[in-house]
């Protein structure tokens, strides 16, 4: 019985000290969620340029018909030229853009140990290519062109001939302030035997590259 009479003792003092201090009653503590912040989609940006372009068109050795079948050796056919580009940027990754490529005087034909002779005519290039691109630091991007383009030369000595096909390019351009930028590129325009008749050889390899310099202005 006084068991009994302790333990009901107890259980009334728990409770009345319970209720008059709940306030030291234990805690569950707060959890915090951090808020997740989504990051802003790329918005795509429209950009054009204007640069230097040193374009080369060179050959294997041929026999050049019109001076009486004399041996040439690795003929080439040179042009300082201006380069206009425009292109839209879908991400940081992946773009699209168009070159057109003039030159600004008389290409140059070299011929072997023969002095150089200016050509009266043009030579250009016009294609469009996807552009993927790598940030590698803050400012500073590399890029592969992969597309389709039309070489054309067109001179007093060789007629109008022109070729298309798959064109290439490698090169890195730096955002300078958040709408100008510099980039400096190579690019592979022709690689294959012949080209449109030109010299009247068959066969023989000929290729047309280019290495550009220039500014964008992204709008």
């Amino acid at each position: 019985m006084k068991k009994i009479t302790a333990s009901i003792v107890a259980a009334l003092a728990m409770n009345a000290f319970a209720f008059a201090g709940g306030d030291i009653a234990p805690v569950e503590p707060e959890v915090t969620v951090p808020e997740v912040v989504e990051a802003a989609p790329f918005p795509g940006a429209f950009y054009v340029g204007l640069g230097y372009s040193y374009m080369k068109a060179e050959s294997d050795p041929f026999m050049l018909e019109d001076f009486d079948n004399v041996e040439i050796s690795e003929g080439d056919i040179t042009s300082n030229s201006l380069l206009l580009l425009a292109g839209y940027k879908y991400n940081q990754y992946l773009g699209l853009e168009a070159r057109y490529t003039m030159n600004l005087g008389d290409p140059e034909f070299d011929y072997g140990s023969y002095p150089a002779v200016d050509l009266d005519g043009d030579m250009t290039n016009i294609g469009i290519y996807a552009k993927g691109m790598y940030p590698v630091m803050e400012a500073l991007d590399v890029y592969a062109l992969l597309g389709y383009g039309q070489v054309t030369i067109d001179t007093d000595l060789f007629g109008d001939l022109s070729e298309s096909g798959f064109q290439w390019g490698l090169g890195a351009s730096y955002a300078v302030t958040e709408n100008i930028g510099v980039f400096a590129d190579y690019t592979r325009l022709y690689d294959d035997t012949g080209f449109d008749g030109l010299l009247d050889v068959e066969g023989v390899d000929i290729a047309v590259d280019s290495i550009n310099v220039g500014m964008t202005y992204t709008f």
